[in-house]
C-alpha cells in the first residue's frame, strides 16, 4: 500500500476536509480525491462519509486511520535505521511549545543543542497546548512543550519540569494596590489584557474575571510582547511568566500586582506521544531538554 495515500488519509481527516488537505499537503483537490478513491478501491469499502460541512470517516476509516498511524510511523522508523549513521542523533526535530517558552526558556537552551547534536536540525513552532497536542497526536510533533496545572491528555508521555511562576503587571504607574490580593471586581474595571484563546492561565483568568462582572468580555491581545507593551502603556493588567516580564519589573518600567485567589499554578511539561518509535535525535534532545530546562518544586 502506497504510503502517500494513507498520509493524504490522515491529513483529510485531520483538517475535516478535501480541499483544506490539499492545500497543506501542496497538491490540486483532484490529486487528493484520487489518492482517497485509489485507497477505497483496494479495501473495497468507503472510508468517508460525505457532508455539507465536511468529512468523517466510517467505521472502517476509523479503524484504517488507526493502523495507517502506525505504518507511517514505522516507515519512518524505517527509512532512520537505513541510514548509515542511524545510531547518531541526526535529522529534523519539531518542538512545538508556547510563545513564552520558544522565547525565554528555549532560546538559552539552544546553543547547547547545536554544539552537542550538530547533525540535528530542531525547529520550534510556537503554540497553544491543544493545537501542540494535537500536533503530537498526528505526527506533525516530535516532542512539546505545554504550560498547565495538571494536563492528563491520552496517549502522551509527561514529563514534569516544575511550576513556572506568573507575574500579574501593570503600568509602573497604576493605582491599583499592592500590598494587598486585587479582587476579581477590580481586575474587571481595570481592564485585563487576555493572551490568545487555549493559554490556561489567560483562559483562567478570564473567566474568573466574567464571574465577578459576566457582562464584561475582556479583549484578547495575541501574543505576550502585545499584552506587555499594552500593559506597559496602561491599557490595563496582564497576567505573564514572570521570566518574560523580569526585565520590565526591574527596570521599574511595570509594576507587578498580587493576583486574587484561585488561581491555578502552572507546570512546564515535556511530552511526547506514547507509543511509536523514538529516534536517536528525539531521545537526545528530549535528554537535553529534560536536564537543562529550569525546575522549580
Amino acid at each position: 500500500m502506497d504510503t502517500r495515500l494513507l498520509g493524504s488519509f490522515l491529513t483529510v481527516l485531520r483538517v475535516g476536509g478535501i480541499t483544506a488537505a490539499a492545500a497543506e499537503l501542496g497538491f490540486v483537490q483532484s490529486t487528493v480525491t484520487a489518492h482517497i478513491q485509489a485507497l477505497e478501491r483496494q479495501v473495497g469499502t468507503p472510508l468517508l462519509d460525505r457532508r455539507p460541512g465536511g468529512v468523517s470517516p466510517t467505521r472502517a476509516g476509523a479503524l484504517l486511520a488507526e493502523h495507517a498511524r502506525q505504518i507511517l510511523d514505522l516507515e519512518k522508523r524505517m527509512l532512520t535505521e537505513l541510514t548509515a549513521a542511524a545510531t547518531e542523533p541526526a535529522g529534523p526535530i519539531r518542538l512545538w511549545a508556547p510563545e513564552s517558552v520558544c522565547a525565554y526558556w528555549l532560546a538559552p537552551v539552544l546553543p547547547e543543542v547545536r554544539a552537542k547534536l550538530p547533525d540535528v536540525s530542531l525547529s520550534l513552532f510556537p503554540s497553544d497546548t491543544r493545537t501542540a497536542l494535537t500536533a503530537l497526536a498526528d505526527r506533525r510533533a516530535d516532542l512539546a512543550l505545554i504550560l498547565e496545572p495538571s494536563p492528563s491528555p491520552p496517549d502522551v508521555d509527561l514529563v514534569d519540569l516544575g511550576a513556572q511562576p506568573l507575574s500579574l503587571v501593570a503600568a509602573a504607574a497604576t493605582g491599583l494596590p499592592r500590598h494587598r490580593p486585587l479582587t476579581p471586581a477590580e481586575l474587571a474595571s481595570a481592564g485585563v489584557l487576555l493572551l490568545e484563546e487555549g493559554c490556561s492561565y489567560s483562559d483562567e483568568l478570564a473567566a474568573l474575571v466574567t464571574s465577578s462582572d459576566p457582562t464584561t468580555t475582556p479583549p484578547r491581545f495575541g501574543g505576550i510582547e502585545t499584552a506587555k507593551r499594552c500593559a506597559e502603556a496602561g491599557l490595563g493588567v496582564a497576567l505573564l511568566p514572570a521570566v518574560a516580564v523580569a526585565g520590565e519589573l526591574a527596570d521599574g518600567r511595570l509594576a507587578e500586582l498580587r493576583p486574587p485567589g484561585g488561581l491555578s499554578r502552572q507546570h512546564l511539561w515535556l511530552a511526547e506521544p506514547a507509543a511509536g518509535w523514538r529516534s536517536p535525535a528525539v531521545r537526545a534532545v528530549h535528554g537535553i531538554l529534560t536536564a537543562a530546562l529550569p525546575r522549580t518544586p
